[in-house]
């Protein structure tokens, strides 16, 4: 794959998570768990989704720097880049997204799935692309790396971990549980699986295209 598509594939996973990170925020069951903890923030501070994304893409940075040390890649220095262009995605997400307002909870259920699907898109696009992953996702991978287990499968536990940080800083800043729920549940387990599906999707047109095209 040329560098130019690339770079365009992963443009296009950032975009793909803004949108889905936005439409989760817009079911109006919550958000997505890797926007739980920036999502309460911006309910309890002056700062929109996308500034404290932003925010939090930078810490994600600093602790692949504590785990890795002197094996962290230079190269991946340019997330501190990248982090503000998924912030941006995000706001750009919740502006496009604006004529949304569901009324019954089956279209909120919907948006949720939906919302997932995009952000497991974009995360595997990113992947896929082979360049710099963004923070959130560079941060699992060093995790994975680490504890020798699959990306798919540490990406869920990493989500879970966002969600509870999200409550608790919930529970602090506002005095009770806000911007937190099922739908941020159903996204946690959702953006995982529709990983593992997505790249077994991919595989199989693989095997079937491609291998079977050089027998």
């Amino acid at each position: 794959m040329h560098v130019f598509q690339r770079y365009s594939m992963f443009v296009l996973g950032i975009f793909s998570m803004g949108l889905g990170i936005a439409l989760t925020t817009r079911s109006d069951l919550g958000t997505t768990p890797i926007s739980s903890v920036p999502y309460v923030l911006s309910l309890a501070l002056p700062l929109s989704l996308g500034a404290f994304t932003f925010l939090t893409l930078l810490l994600f940075v600093f602790v692949q720097k504590l785990i890795l040390k002197k094996d962290f890649p230079f190269i991946q220095y340019a997330q501190l880049m990248i982090a503000p262009l998924l912030g941006l995605s995000v706001d750009l997400g919740m502006y496009l997204t604006l004529f949304i307002e569901p009324t019954f909870y089956v279209e909120k259920i919907g948006i949720v799935v939906i919302g997932s699907f995009f952000l497991a898109l974009g995360v595997t696009l990113q992947v896929e692309a082979k360049t710099v992953m963004n923070a959130g996702e560079a941060i699992v991978h060093v995790l994975a790396n680490r504890l020798q287990k699959p990306f798919s499968s540490v990406k869920i536990w990493f989500d879970w971990m966002l969600v509870l940080s999200g409550l608790l800083l919930s529970l602090a800043l506002l005095g009770g549980f806000y911007g937190i729920r099922e739908g941020t549940l159903i996204a946690a387990f959702l953006v995982g699986l529709f990983v593992k599906w997505i790249h077994l999707f991919r595989t199989m047109l693989y095997r079937r295209f491609f291998l079977k095209g050089s027998d």
